[in-house]
């Protein structure tokens, strides 16, 4: 090859292996509507989404990624969220009462204020990375707190 074509080879090549390796982490609109028109998303993509004082109560999340979304003040009370991501969300005084997060990830989310009142956390990943053990109804409880 050429000296003057393997530069602008080069380039696209660099070009190309940075558009592939850059994450794609942004909530799907549609999504996002689904669940505010519907309150049912399994399986949706609402990563990073703004759902700050949402009526979610009763809402069918099961397995949905909510990462880093902001959900504060929103009422999730009785809501399905087993299986849920919730790493590093922001559930700061979101209402959680009766909700289900059977398996759920909390790691790194923000609960401060939240109310957990019935809430069945038993098998969630706590937001310290801990496993919730059974019978974790309200609060978190795990091994090393209860041999």
């Amino acid at each position: 090859m050429k000296r003057n074509l393997l530069v602008p080879v080069l380039g696209l090549l660099s070009l190309s292996l940075v558009l592939t390796c850059v994450p794609a982490y942004a909530f799907k609109q549609a999504d996002v509507e689904k669940l505010l028109n519907t309150k049912e998303c399994q399986w949706c993509d609402l990563h990073g989404a703004d759902l700050t004082g949402a009526s979610l109560a009763g809402a069918n999340l099961a397995s949905a990624n909510l990462s880093s979304a902001k959900l504060s003040k929103a009422n999730l009370s009785g809501a399905n969220l087993a299986g849920a991501y919730f790493r590093n969300a922001n559930l700061t005084q979101a209402n959680l009462t009766n909700a289900f997060f059977s398996k759920a990830n909390l790691h790194g989310a923000d609960v401060t204020g939240a109310v957990l009142t019935g809430a069945e956390l038993t098998a969630a990943i706590w937001i310290n990375g801990e496993k919730c053990i059974e019978g974790s109804v309200g609060e978190c409880k795990t091994k090393q707190l209860y041999p």
